[in-house]
């Protein structure tokens, strides 16, 4: 019954609002009631039906949905001229039937034949304006109104501008009325019209068969609402879809679905006065920003004040007992999710508490829930989640292939919720940051696509993506920058925005060192940077893509005072520093932790004594772990109402006699690897990173970051895993025609680079620098990361030695000298240098 009822939805509540309107004019009900009441009724039921049998659980609107296509709905379908000319075209039609009826019009004919006829001649013009909407830019402004909302379901099928719907009244109504056609008609179409409509932008679970080749229906519509603009240029058809068949744009698929709707610009307003204004904000962009940002420097200062005491009462209340909301988080994660593959084989249904979720579920890194992932990526099983994945979030992983997190949007919406609370303390901390522009660089939310058609980016972009667009008005960069392919283009371009804005007073990145690779470029093309601030425009503007060239309309214009001032600071003779650039600058928030925490003091160098330097708090791309309150330097309160904690101690964990722990069983000072379990469908996830804790608020302890746990380095968020290092460096050497006999790689955070160590199994005919080539790029193709932080220069090259024979073994010695057992010696291949503990530089050829 459950696969036939997608088939019945339409044909059957559209049949009953026929059955409904012919009943009511044959018993002499007025015509607006008539029509109006079985539309209403029609719109309640789909309503009601999309809620109980959804296509895509994501679809599901949001508050701020609601609210503005509500409005839309009020006062642009009833309320304003809509309603009011509805009325006047029912008295308008009726005097001119009676009294100047055309003989182009067969007013003699049955009711639903007319009826038919009018669907087909407003659908054919109104096919034309259609796709003129969506080829000529003054149309599309008005249009894009309508492709804007980034899910589908009933009430947007009003989102319309009223200019447009002027456009749609000349087109289906203007028309029969000079031809006299028969009220009834007209109201009979507006009912066809309206129904199909609220189906056609539903999110009820539709199926039509052969229906799509005669209705415009929420099948074929949901595809013209794709995001990609060449997807989108099809099935322009309104309540008939025979236009499109008839000139070559119909288009249904018969495998795959709409992952991804909306509009390329995803940082189009979405509230309803916004978007009333925004048609016609292109001539005048540069006077529109400059009154929103007005509005912006007032209003995201007193909202933020207002957040952070509500935050902090609400996370103060909360840390009195964080395994109370632990224990119902983790109760909820397993209940949502007990239907799935993975809910299945592991029994979360009987799963009542911790303890028997510890005791049958293992503890697993990411490479043993890969093939979950694979699954619900191939064929779209619900192998994690219940609820689908609304995108995936990349990050290497310790073979070849990169990991793909799955991201579901309640999960989005939690993150989101966090980057709230943990800004809320940034300005608890420090208000004097907000007060002007925000220089942020996240990497992009979309860096390309998988097999299922879903995209895959940076946690860190996504998350920005869903900053209010109010606040986006004091951003120094638009999101097409931070998505540009070339590193160094793209580092340029962030220069050339942010150099022009003095009133900086808030820098984010999640590495220290993107700072200080943004002071090398700028000291290198310096000149060409302010000339491009003088005389508008930007040298390297004809490598930028449309999208990226579109973005900056407005951001480009010349200001000669500011390049005046630039260029004063270089007459001085002393290096250009950060604190130079932008005087203002109060806040610089990005990892302190961990061996960042040696590129951060190169950073303070370059800023001023008043600017804060604030840890970003423990962030991974599977999670975010802790928000930093600001008392204690790299301090954090866990993110325990968002992701279940367990912990395993430092020592006990690398002697292989694991215990696992709950937040309220640590003790303060000491080291612990995290576990961890999301909403996202990551159960147990051993993630090898190492926390400290610091001290407690209440009852909760307070984490900071210390470093990743064996077998991985990070340097810059690199995340080198030692197998990775071992493929490479055993695929260089065997192209030299050698042999390792010991391999080491050393992570040197003060100079930004690895060292490797080989002993080769005879005399190398080559110079190391050879080997450290090779290994590099065979690095840069292994992990994305590594690649993208080597084509940033914010890692430098590795560097390579050959060691002299039976290092390997003088190494091993020194191990067991220190209390390790010759017999469960295994020798690890990537490390820290200030943690190794062995000079191998004295062992060097």
């Amino acid at each position: 019954m459950s696969r036939a009822l997608p088939y019945v939805w339409y044909p059957l509540l559209s049949g009953l609002a026929i059955a409904a309107f012919a009943a009511m004019l044959a018993a002499g009900a007025p015509l607006a009631v008539a029509t109006y009441a079985p539309v209403a009724l029609a719109a309640l039921c789909i309503l009601a039906l999309e809620f109980l049998y959804p296509e895509r659980l994501d679809w599901r609107p949001r508050r701020a949905d609601v609210a503005a296509d509500a409005a839309f709905m009020a006062f642009v379908q009833v309320l304003l001229p809509q309603a009011l000319a509805a009325l006047a075209v029912l008295a308008l039609a009726a005097w001119a039937h009676v009294h100047a009826p055309s003989a182009w019009w067969p007013h003699e004919w049955p009711l639903g034949v007319q009826m038919a006829m009018m669907v087909l001649a407003v659908d054919f013009t109104r096919y034309w304006l259609h796709r003129a909407c969506h080829t000529y830019a003054p149309l599309w402004r008005l249009h894009e109104v309508h492709h804007s909302p980034e899910v589908l379901y009933t009430l947007n099928v009003g989102r319309f501008h009223p200019f447009e719907k002027a456009l749609h009244f000349a087109c289906d109504s203007a028309p029969f009325l000079l031809l006299g056609v028969a009220p009834e008609v007209l109201a009979g179409y507006f009912l066809l019209y309206a129904v199909n409509g609220f189906f056609q932008h539903s999110n009820l679970r539709l199926r039509y068969g052969w229906l799509n080749y005669v209705v415009g229906s929420a099948e074929t519509h949901r595809w013209h609402h794709a995001r990609d603009a060449k997807t989108a240029h099809c099935n322009f058809g309104n309540t008939t879809i025979v236009w499109d068949l008839a000139f070559g744009t119909w288009h249904l698929p018969k495998e795959g679905s709409v992952n991804d709707i909306g509009i390329v610009d995803r940082e189009y307003p979405k509230g309803f006065w916004a978007q009333m204004l925004t048609p016609f904000r292109a001539p005048a962009a540069r006077r529109r920003r400059s009154f929103m940002r007005c509005i912006a420097d007032v209003l995201v200062p007193l909202h933020l004040r207002l957040m952070s005491r509500v935050h902090g009462w609400r996370l103060a209340r909360a840390a009195r007992d964080p395994m109370r909301v632990q224990r119902a988080l983790l109760e909820r994660i397993l209940f949502h999710n007990q239907s799935t593959t993975f809910g299945r084989e592991h029994a979360f249904a009987a799963l009542s508490s911790y303890e028997r979720y510890a005791r049958f579920v293992p503890v697993r890194n990411f490479e043993g829930l890969r093939s979950y992932v694979d699954t619900e990526i191939g064929s779209g099983e619900k192998a994690l989640t219940a609820e689908p994945p609304l995108q995936y979030m990349r990050t290497s992983g310790s073979t070849g292939r990169p990991k793909d997190i799955p991201l579901t949007y309640s999960q989005l919406d939690a993150l989101r919720a966090i980057q709230r609370t943990s800004v809320a303390f940034q300005y608890r901390a420090c208000p004097e940051a907000f007060s002007g522009s925000i220089l942020a660089i996240v990497s992009p939310a979309e860096e390309g696509r998988l097999e299922n058609g879903k995209p895959y980016g940076a946690a860190s972009g996504i998350v920005a993506a869903g900053t209010p667009s109010l606040v986006k008005e004091k951003f120094v960069l638009p999101a097409e920058v931070l998505a540009l392919g070339d590193p160094r283009v793209k580092y340029l371009l962030i220069l050339r925005l942010a150099i022009a804005q003095r009133d900086v007073t808030y820098f984010g990145t999640a590495n220290s060192t993107t700072g200080l690779a943004l002071m090398k470029l700028y000291r290198e093309h310096h000149a060409e940077l302010i000339a491009d601030v003088r005389n508008g425009g930007f040298f390297l503007e004809g490598r930028l893509p449309a999208d990226t060239r579109a973005s900056l309309r407005g951001r480009l214009e010349p200001d000669p005072a500011r390049a005046a001032e630039l260029a004063a600071l270089h007459r001085r003779g002393a290096a250009v520093r950060i604190a130079d650039l932008w005087p203002e600058l109060r806040m610089v928030v990005t990892w302190t932790c961990g061996s960042a925490g040696v590129s951060v003091a190169a950073l303070r160098a370059e800023l001023s004594p008043r600017t804060r330097v604030f840890e970003l708090g423990y962030v991974a791309s599977e999670f975010r772990g802790t928000v930093t309150l600001g008392r204690h330097a790299g301090t954090g309160l866990p993110t325990f109402d968002t992701h279940f904690f367990e912990f395993v101690e430092r020592a006990k964990c690398e002697r292989g006699r694991p215990e696992f722990l709950t937040l309220d069983q640590l003790r303060k000072g000491v080291d612990y690897y995290v576990i961890v379990t999301t909403a996202s469908g990551l159960y147990r996830y051993f993630i090898n990173d190492l926390v400290r804790v610091t001290g407690f608020l209440h009852a909760t302890p307070l984490l900071k970051f210390m470093q990743k746990g064996k077998g991985v380095t990070s340097i810059t968020g690199e995340k080198l895993y030692e197998s990775q290092v071992l493929e490479a460096v055993g695929a260089a050497m065997t192209h030299l025609g050698l042999n390792p006999r010991f391999v080491m790689m050393l992570a040197d955070a003060q100079a930004r680079t690895y060292s490797l160590y080989v002993e080769p199994d005879r005399a190398p005919h080559l110079a190391a620098t050879r080997l450290a080539e090779a290994v590099d790029a065979r690095l840069r193709k292994l992990n994305v990361e590594y690649e993208a932080k080597r084509g940033s220069e914010r890692l430098a090259a590795p560097r390579a030695a050959w060691l002299r024979p039976e290092t390997g073994e003088a190494y091993k010695r020194h191990c067991v000298a220190q209390g390790q057992r010759e017999g469960q010696f295994k020798c690890v291949a990537l490390d820290y240098r200030k943690s190794f503990g062995f000079d191998l530089e004295a062992h060097v050829q």
